[in-house]
């Protein structure tokens, strides 16, 4: 399990060394070739929880938590879902926007659900954003989506938290992902080669820069 450790995040059993508090990494992968596997992953831990769900339900993203090693305490971890699929019935540590397009109210959310996290005494957070493409789709303007991105990634970087954001780059033209990256301070490329998933860090010294396999996601 992932841990915090002094004044930043540590990933045991991931080829990561520490990242400092405040930061906030870009993650680019097909889920099918462990992108989200290794975004949740990195959530794991004592601290906050926060995972914004944008193209698969608010239940199937816990059971996926859960199936990395995550343990599901409600004071602890919550969700904003923008699914369109509902999930009412797991209760209020999950919050639904009605569509990945409506970009305000997900940022609503987000704040209220951080400020409940804070208030039960966690005050280091992880926030993991599964994905930014249908957020993409559905503007169909990056500028929306970049601004939304700008003022997550800040209040992160503020609060001293760390931040994951998945993207599909396979989904989008490499302008869109130069520009969607601009906030982060680093990228983590993942993808599955005969069955060994494997990843590259750019942007962060120390981090494996060639591409290295994640033995626990293999």
């Amino acid at each position: 399990m992932a841990t915090r450790h002094g004044a930043g995040y540590e990933f045991p059993g991931l080829p990561l060394k520490r990242v400092d508090a405040g930061t906030n990494l870009l993650l680019t992968g097909p889920a099918l070739e462990g992108a989200r596997e290794l975004l949740l992953g990195l959530l794991l831990g004592e601290d906050g929880v926060l995972i914004i769900t944008a193209d698969t339900s608010a239940r199937k993203i816990l059971s996926a938590f859960e199936g990395v090693g995550g343990r599901i305490d409600r004071d602890r971890v919550r969700v904003v879902s923008c699914t369109q699929e509902r999930d009412d019935e797991l209760g209020d540590f999950v919050a639904s926007v009605g569509s990945p397009g409506d970009l305000t109210g997900i940022g609503i959310e987000y704040s209220g659900q951080y400020e409940q996290v804070y208030a039960r005494g966690y005050d280091t957070v992880r926030t993991g954003i599964y994905t930014l493409t249908p957020l993409l789709v559905y503007s169909e303007d990056v500028r929306p989506v970049f601004r939304f991105v700008n003022t997550v990634t800040s209040r992160i970087r503020t609060a001293d938290g760390l931040g994951i954001c998945a993207i599909n780059p396979s989904a989008h033209d490499e302008q869109v992902i130069n520009s969607i990256a601009q906030p982060f301070d680093a990228r983590i490329d993942v993808r599955e080669v005969k069955g060994t998933v494997e990843l590259r860090v750019t942007g962060l010294p120390g981090q494996p820069t060639e591409w290295t396999a994640v033995p626990a996601l293999s």
